[in-house]
């Protein structure tokens, strides 16, 4: 403490005491004050943050239902997933089909006979998707590594993968086609006027001969081109691809193995357990919300106390959001479940909902459209607009941020309120000791002067002392 302190001699006053009292006596009704709003705003903090923690947690109760593709309600299996696999879509019909594959469509495969050495000619590849050509002159010197790489590399390439293979010490070329089907069945034609070049029609099945009169030889077809073909119950189809999505709507059958004569099972199967469960999920996640808001807001008639947020417009707008939102029904005129009402799902008397079990299977039975539209559409969803306004709220420099950085700067204030207080009192004790220590000073003087004349007094003729 500042000041020049006195032990009180000349007065008998404690004056340490009586400069402490003084100014205790002085800050405490400000400091009271300041600690009473600033455990206020502690608990509006706390409040703040759990509010904000448990708004959070609502919010990623949407996640599911805010994506379309989670309503799914199909589920797709195939009896032999060897033999083929089966997915479909969420307007595929319920039912079940049989599935015979006589076999499965193929990309053409050829080898030729022999390993060349082409120093000259051309090559023309075809089918039905086009042709392209590749053309090797004498002053190539090509290998059949040559003609490899001018057929992978040539810009008009129809779909014609060459590779080599090593038959006993004779190099090969092979000619696959990237498509599978009939239509990708290859039609290799050509000329050449020196070295050793295979020409061959293989569609035709004649031998080209070159350029000087001779027959050039063929190639071996190791896989034909051809369509699937299968049976779907029991009606014939082909297809170029093993990927067959035009015969059952909405649906994806791929081919992977034959199985003539011993059909297997594919199935379609409506199951809305999941998506009611992400309904019910959420439910109880505004229930959880709803509770914390209500124990944050609450007021106590009887002992005339409230909680941290009482009347707080922050809290109640943002709940009377949130319940407008989940209680108004949405405009889809193709639907008649158009709010959470129509559902099954309703307001109790405390805030929080109820659901109706029985009402929402229903519900999800008859239009499973109409409540994916209900929550998922990006336009007018519940759940998406629901995630549009709590974004708002949580993210950073949202709501909530804002009103963390006012509470904390209240804080602060109140620190630099206690710290011009102590300031205030500081130069109050200086002031206060500076008097009293005079004072004092003066009673002492006061006394020694009064006993002086006591003393003198006393030495006068007929004088007596105090004692007698």
């Amino acid at each position: 403490m500042a000041g020049v302190s006195s032990t009180g001699l000349g007065s008998g006053i404690d004056i340490n005491s009586l400069v402490s009292g003084l100014v205790q006596a002085e800050s405490q009704p400000a400091l009271s004050r300041l600690s009473t709003k600033e455990a206020n705003l502690q608990a509006e903090l706390s409040a703040i943050g759990l509010l904000k923690s448990a708004l959070s947690d609502f919010q990623s109760k949407l996640g599911g239902l805010m994506d379309a593709e989670t309503f799914s309600n199909r589920t797709a299996k195939s009896s032999d997933a060897t033999i083929a696999s089966f997915s479909a879509e969420n307007d595929t019909a319920a039912g079940s089909y049989s599935l015979e594959v006589n076999n499965l469509a193929t990309s053409q495969k050829l080898v030729t006979q022999q390993d060349y050495v082409v120093s000259e000619g051309t090559l023309e590849f075809a089918n039905a998707s086009g042709s392209f050509t590749v053309t090797l002159t004498s002053d190539n010197n090509a290998t059949i590594q040559d003609l490899r790489d001018a057929i992978n590399n040539a810009e008009d390439n129809i779909g014609v993968t060459a590779t080599i293979i090593n038959v006993n010490g004779s190099e090969r070329l092979v000619f696959t086609t990237d498509d599978t089907g009939a239509d990708s069945a290859l039609t290799i034609t050509g000329t050449t006027t020196t070295g050793d070049l295979d020409i061959y029609d293989y569609n035709s099945g004649t031998a080209i001969p070159d350029g000087n009169g001779d027959v050039a030889g063929f190639y071996d077809q190791v896989t034909a081109a051809v369509d699937a073909e299968f049976m779907v119950d029991g009606q014939l189809m082909y297809s170029a691809t093993n990927t067959i999505e035009d015969v059952i709507p909405g649906a994806t059958i791929t081919l992977r193995d034959s199985n003539p004569g011993e059909p297997i099972t594919l199935t379609v199967s409506q199951s809305s357990s999941s998506i009611k469960n992400q309904i019910t999920t959420l439910v109880s996640g505004y229930n959880e919300l709803i509770s914390m808001i209500n124990q944050q807001t609450a007021y106590n008639s009887e002992t005339k106390s409230s909680a941290a947020l009482f009347g707080d417009s922050l809290v109640n707008g943002l709940e009377r959001q949130i319940r407008s939102m989940l209680t108004s029904p949405i405009n889809n005129s193709d639907s008649s479940y158009t709010s959470l009402a129509s559902l099954g799902i309703t307001t109790k008397n405390d805030g929080t909902l109820t659901v109706d079990d029985t009402k929402l299977s229903d519900a999800l039975t008859k239009d499973y459209a109409g409540i994916t539209t209900l929550f998922s559409d990006e336009d007018k969803g519940i759940a998406k607009a629901l995630d549009t306004l709590i974004d708002n709220y949580l993210s950073f420099n949202g709501t909530f941020d804002g009103r963390t950085e006012s509470i904390n700067a209240k804080l602060s204030n109140i620190q630099d309120e206690r710290d011009k207080i102590a300031f205030r009192m500081e130069k109050l004790e200086t002031r206060l000791y500076a008097q009293y220590n005079a004072m004092d000073s003066l009673v002492y003087s006061l006394n020694q002067t009064g006993n002086w004349l006591e003393s003198t007094l006393a030495t006068l003729p007929g004088s007596y002392s105090r004692k007698d």
